[in-house]
């Protein structure tokens, strides 16, 4: 049987093959990317009005943001600003990190590193951090 943070990681490599995955900031961004997510573009120092533009190649969004304050309020204004632009957003991945007691992005890919570690899978090793 298939442990839940397994299928969640397996689910997201899938999801972001032809959608945009929205995280607040460079480490998730590596975080992600470890674990073979495609199409990662972070918040980190560009203006909210910006996205738009930058995820001009995707009619649909994930929003992967931090679980705490901050990201809910950073979660908020994002879907705020995409859904009156006509982007379908995704928000499901949130709910289930919340469901994996998951509260920050950058803390999946140690997440996913010890679980294989201790279940001896090997998994979260196969993909090499590639430069943006």
């Amino acid at each position: 049987m298939e442990k839940p943070l397994s299928a969640f990681v397996r689910d997201l490599r899938e999801a972001s093959k032809d959608r945009a995955v929205l995280v607040e900031g460079k480490k998730d961004r590596e975080s992600l990317i470890k674990l073979g997510i495609k199409n990662v573009f972070t918040l980190g120092g560009k203006r909210f009005a910006d996205l738009p533009d930058m995820l001009e190649d995707f009619s649909e969004v994930i929003l992967l943001f931090d679980l705490d304050k901050h990201g809910e309020r950073i979660n908020r204004k994002v879907r705020d600003i995409l859904s009156t632009q006509g982007y379908i957003l995704i928000e499901d991945f949130r709910e289930r990190m919340r469901g994996l007691n998951l509260l920050f992005v950058e803390e999946l890919y140690e997440k996913v590193r010890d679980a294989d570690s201790y279940f001896g899978t090997g998994q979260a090793h196969k993909v090499k951090l590639k430069s943006p």
